[in-house]
């Protein structure tokens, strides 16, 4: 939560003046970038934020003399930059991601162009942004799903430390994307009598901007092999498939949701030899690292005509194969594998709040500002002196160094103190707020926050909520954390009542400070230990950003609070494990 402070108005317009007497020759420069979605096969990317482009202004000597990392919110095609003459390179590239990894709708956009800046001259520099990376998508042909109980194919990268893609028959049908490099794509498939086949095909001389279609069907005949048809032109391969579809006992895997410890999974019996009826108390899922043999074994559960399981115990960032299992007297079957990766545990920079870094009379906790990751109220406080409601405690600390939360005034206005995952913007006098950006990307999902925390709430010396009574209530404090998949950071402006819907559908996942230790009746002696569940409302989508949110005002977005509310926090951490369905 953010709390805005009266803004030096004077302060702003003195700043930007400039001197008619300005010897230096100068030009006007208008800069206009958008996105070319075109790939060399002529498709169109699909689900891609065209306006989250980051956009640099470069002298001939290197230096960046102005940047955006969103530059249509930043910028746009209006803006004027007044220059020295001279030449410039205009660079834009997609933001939030660099196109060296591979990923589901994960296209990268990049680009740049020169142009000369000539005195009293205005001049257009027009950049286009294309497709960095390698697209592939994989069509499962109507013949290819009515003949094959399962199927999956698996595109791999000749580079090292690519994540392979899978894209499974039914499961999944979003375009991937690769950093350019020759690729290698994996077909297995299970027949309906639970005959697996698996066949490789290797795809060379990658370039940039190529779009690779891959469509399997099914041949004519039941033998001989895969015959492969290329069409060049429009980077199209036909896989025809010559395996037999005669029914008989089978099972087949359906799909894996991999999370960091767990892996939710599910199947289905393919097809049935006649007269023959199964248990589905003998139904199971078996699974096991790849560099190991032995399987272990979890009960299924059965859903209509779909058994799902959740396996457990797994390691992050590991490679799994599993399968679906039956075994009751002298049947025994089991079905195709599939393969999947657990998620990693990355942890969100300076949980611990031992690094802060100043710049001019502002502290951060950050390392330095070259990677600023939180961010707090700071900025707007420190507008006509040094207040800083967010700095650094070096004593009263669980270990290292921790964040001193402590609500104050500003030129007569109420600051309430701060810490927040996203970037502090500016403040705003009509109406009196800030702009700020919450969140920052991220694609982990954890299951708790953890950490320390230790409140002193004081009674209520500022108020613009009818609810709260100024001198007779008490104030509180705030700790809470959301995943959401935004494809930006939300644009808060606290003067124009704009804040994050915390009920939105954009939040995957939400978790707060249990509300009875919010706003203790005495000051706490002690930093006490606080697990906050991040319950998720759904357990299949994935998140792009984090966002975490502290206050030692809660109500500091609307000027109420108290000055004598302190709020310390230290040795926060994401732990990874079994998610909790809200």
């Amino acid at each position: 939560m953010i709390h805005i402070l009266w803004l030096s108005l004077l302060v702003v317009l003195a700043t930007s003046c400039q001197s008619d007497d300005v010897s230096e020759a100068v030009g006007y420069l208008h800069v206009n970038v958008d996105t070319n979605s075109l790939t060399n096969a002529r498709s169109i990317v699909e689900n891609y934020d065209a306006k989250r482009l980051a956009v640099k202004i470069i002298s001939e000597q290197g230096a960046v003399v102005e940047q955006t990392d969103n530059y249509t919110t930043d910028w746009g095609a209006g803006k004027t930059f007044t220059l020295p003459a001279g030449t410039y390179t205009i660079q834009a590239a997609s933001y939030g991601f660099d196109g060296g990894e591979s990923g589901f709708d994960t296209p990268y956009y990049t680009g740049s162009t020169q142009i000369a800046v000539k005195d009293k001259t205005d001049v257009t520099a027009n950049l286009t942004c294309t497709l960095a990376n390698v697209k592939v998508t994989v069509n499962f042909d109507q013949s290819f799903k009515d003949a094959f109980a399962a199927a999956n194919a698996t595109v791999k990268s000749a580079l090292t430390g690519i994540t392979p893609l899978t894209y499974t028959m039914y499961a999944n049908t979003r375009p991937g994307y690769f950093p350019v490099g020759n690729l290698t794509a994996t077909v297995m498939v299970i027949n309906k009598s639970g005959a697996s086949f698996t066949s490789d095909y290797d795809i060379i001389d990658v370039k940039a901007r190529d779009h690779y279609i891959l469509n399997y069907k099914v041949a004519d005949t039941g033998n001989g092999a895969v015959k492969v048809e290329v069409d060049d032109a429009v980077k199209t391969y036909t896989f025809s498939f010559p395996v037999s579809t005669k029914a008989s006992t089978s099972l087949a895997m359906g799909s894996v949701d991999p999370w960091t410890t767990v892996a939710y999974v599910d199947g289905r019996i393919a097809a049935v030899e006649a007269g023959k009826t199964l248990d589905d108390a003998a139904m199971t899922f078996e699974y096991r690292k790849q560099s190991e043999s032995a399987w272990t074994s979890t009960a299924a559960t059965k859903s209509g005509d779909t058994y799902r399981a959740t396996l457990r115990s797994l390691s992050p960032a590991t490679d799994y194969v599993c399968r679906m299992a039956y075994n009751k007297g002298d049947d025994a079957y089991v079905s195709g594998e599939m393969y999947f990766t657990t998620d990693t545990q990355n942890k969100v920079p300076n949980l611990s709040f031992d690094d802060w870094v100043k710049s001019d009379k502002n502290y951060y906790a950050n390392a330095s500002t070259d990677a600023m990751f939180w961010d707090s109220g700071n900025g707007g406080a420190n507008t006509l002196s040094e207040v800083n409601p967010t700095r650094p405690e070096e004593s009263d600390v669980v270990s290292g160094k921790a964040a001193r939360l402590g609500s104050a005034t500003a030129a007569g206005q109420f600051a309430a103190a701060s810490l927040f995952t996203g970037r502090f913007k500016s403040a705003t006098l009509r109406p009196l707020g800030a702009k700020l950006d919450f969140g920052q990307p991220f694609t982990e999902r954890p299951t708790q926050l953890t950490g320390y925390f230790k409140y002193s709430a004081g009674t209520i010396t500022h108020t613009k909520k009818d609810f709260i009574v100024k001198g007779e209530s008490r104030d509180s404090c705030s700790i809470y954390i959301a995943l959401a998949d935004w494809s930006a950071p939300f644009a808060v402006s606290t003067g124009d009542n704009q804040f994050v819907n915390l009920n939105d559908a954009s939040i995957i996942a939400y978790g707060e400070l249990a509300k009875e230790k919010s706003s203790p009746a005495t000051p706490m002696s002690t930093y006490e230990r606080f697990t906050i569940d991040i319950k998720y409302r759904d357990l299949t989508r994935r998140p792009t950003y984090i966002l975490i949110v502290c206050s030692a005002s809660k109500y500091g977005d609307y000027f109420t609070g108290s000055t004598s509310s302190v709020l310390y926090l230290d040795e926060f951490d994401l732990i990874y494990g079994e998610p909790v369905k809200e």
